[in-house]
C-alpha cells in the first residue's frame, strides 16, 4: 500500500469488531497520535451507538477527526472523504502530532490511496430522472443495474436505492462501471497499510458480544429518537446494519426475540464482504492483535 511522495501516514484497517479502536486507545497514552475515521457511518450525527462511535472519553484520550460531520439525510462519498482525510491530515501535523487513518470502509482507503479512477459528480437531473422512473415502476433501477454492471449489483444490497443510484450515475456519466473504476491514480502522501487478521471464530464473537452491548445500551431507543426527529429508510439508517433491523422491529418485520440474531447475522455477513474487499488492497503489514510493539512501531515510525 506504500507510495512515494511525502510524509508516510500509517493506516490501521480490518473488518467491523475486530479491535481497531481499542488498540489505538491501548496505544494512546505512549502515541502522540490523532486518529482520522475511515468509516462510512460514523460521520452521522446521532447514529452513536449501531456505529460503535468511541465514546467522548476515548475521544478525549485519543481524538478523533471526521465524526458527527453530517446529519443521516446527507450524502457523502469516497472521493469526498479522500478530500477531508487529506485536510484532516495536514491540519494533525500542523499540531505536531502523528495522523493516523483508521476505519473498515474500503472504498475510502482506496480513494485516500489513490487507488481509485477519478468519478463523475452527482447530476441532480439525471438523478431525478432515474428516480422517476424507480417511482413508475419500483425494481427498475436494480434491474438497470443488474444489466449494466452486473458486479456492483452484486455488492449492492437490494433495497439501497442511494447506491443503487450512484452506480447508475457513474456508468452513464462516465461509460465506465463503479468496479472498473477501482483501479490506479497516485495517492497525494506515502501510506503504510496495516491490517488486522483475527480469526473468524473470534470475529463471530466479537460480533455477537458486541451487538449485545449496542442494545444494552439503547440502540433501539437511538433509533425511536432518530426516527422521531424524521429520519428513517430513506436517510443513512436505512442502509445501516443495525438500524435497518431496528426499524423493522419497530414496524412488526420481526420480533424484539429476533432482533438481536438479525443484527448479528448481518454484521457478519458485511464482515465477510469487509474481508473481500480489504483483499484488493495491498496491505504492507498484517497484524494479529497480540505484539503491540511492533503496531506501535509501524505507526510512531511508518517511514521506517
Amino acid at each position: 500500500m506504500t507510495r512515494p511522495g511525502g510524509p508516510a501516514v500509517p493506516v490501521l484497517s480490518g473488518p467491523t469488531a475486530c479491535g481497531k479502536t481499542e488498540a489505538l486507545l491501548r496505544l494512546a497514552d505512549r502515541i502522540g497520535m490523532e486518529v482520522v475515521s475511515a468509516d462510512s457511518r460514523q460521520v452521522y450525527r446521532g447514529m452513536d451507538i449501531g456505529t460503535a462511535k468511541p465514546a467522548p472519553e476515548d475521544r478525549a484520550r485519543l481524538p478523533h477527526h471526521l465524526l458527527d460531520i453530517l446529519d443521516p439525510d446527507e450524502g457523502y462519498s469516497a472521493w469526498r472523504f479522500s478530500m477531508d482525510a487529506a485536510g484532516a491530515v495536514g491540519e494533525i501535523r500542523s499540531r505536531g502530532a502523528l495522523p493516523v487513518v483508521a476505519g473498515g470502509t474500503a472504498l475510502y482507503l482506496m480513494a485516500f490511496a489513490g487507488m481509485l479512477d477519478a468519478l463523475p459528480g452527482t447530476c441532480r437531473s439525471l438523478r431525478n430522472a432515474l428516480v422517476e422512473i424507480e417511482s413508475d415502476s419500483p425494481g427498475e433501477l436494480r434491474r438497470f443495474l443488474d444489466r449494466l454492471d452486473p458486479a456492483s449489483a452484486d455488492r449492492i444490497r437490494t433495497g439501497d436505492t442511494v447506491r443503487t443510484l450512484r452506480a447508475l450515475e457513474i456508468i452513464l456519466l462516465s461509460g465506465r462501471t463503479a468496479t472498473s473504476s477501482r483501479k490506479g491514480g497516485s495517492g497525494p502522501a506515502g501510506i503504510v497499510g496495516i491490517r488486522m487478521v483475527v480469526p473468524q471464530t473470534t470475529l463471530r464473537a466479537r460480533i455477537s458480544a458486541r451487538t449485545a452491548g449496542m442494545l444494552e445500551r439503547g440502540l433501539v431507543e437511538e433509533v425511536e429518537d432518530l426516527a422521531a426527529r424524521g429520519y428513517g429508510r430513506d436517510s443513512a439508517l436505512g442502509r445501516t446494519i443495525g438500524y435497518v433491523e431496528v426499524l423493522d422491529m419497530l414496524e412488526g418485520l420481526c420480533t424484539p426475540e429476533e432482533l438481536r440474531q438479525r443484527i448479528e447475522a448481518d454484521t457478519w455477513r458485511f464482515a465477510r464482504r469487509q474481508l473481500n474487499m480489504l483483499s484488493r488492497i495491498p496491505w504492507d503489514h498484517e497484524w494479529d492483535g497480540t505484539d503491540e510493539s511492533s503496531l506501535a512501531r509501524w505507526i510512531s515510525q511508518p517511514g521506517g
